[in-house]
């Protein structure tokens, strides 16, 4: 085998290798046992909107302290709300334990009648009040603002 083919298998080597990691860790978080439901798919503007985090992973799962959740509009694709800029220190604040369930609610008061889902972006696996670093995201059914 010439020089120049050792190479190219080398790289091609090196490429099929990072593809697979890639894909087995996509595969791995993706497969995470998370549901993020809200308690109804219809909403008037002036109601409050009640949301269920379940857990049912090996893992905890924490939230950012400036964005635990966003919010999109689907105007034929989801399109995110613009948030204002953190002001503190982004930090793991609220977690759920491996097993565990979770509640809060929203105030819809402010959002555009139309189509949204929420978007949870998750630390997976780590200490809190440590420093947040999103792991994956997680997303609601979608739910419609009359």
């Amino acid at each position: 085998m010439e020089k120049k083919d050792i190479i190219i298998l080398v790289i091609l080597s090196v490429l099929v290798v990072a593809g697979l990691t890639w894909q087995i860790k996509n595969y791995l978080t993706s497969a995470l046992p998370v549901s993020i439901k809200t308690d109804k798919t219809e909403y008037d503007k002036d109601s409050a909107l009640k949301v269920v985090i379940e857990n049912d992973s090996g893992k905890s799962i924490c939230f950012s302290s400036c964005y635990p959740y966003y919010i999109e509009k689907k105007d034929g694709q989801f399109e995110s709300y613009s948030y204002s800029s953190c002001s503190k220190q982004n930090l793991n604040e609220s977690c759920v334990g491996s097993h565990q369930t979770k509640f809060f609610q929203i105030n819809l008061n402010s959002l555009e009648d139309g189509f949204h889902r929420l978007v949870i972006p998750a630390c997976l696996g780590c200490e809190f009040e440590g420093n947040f670093r999103e792991d994956q995201r997680f997303y609601s059914n979608e739910f419609v603002i009359k």
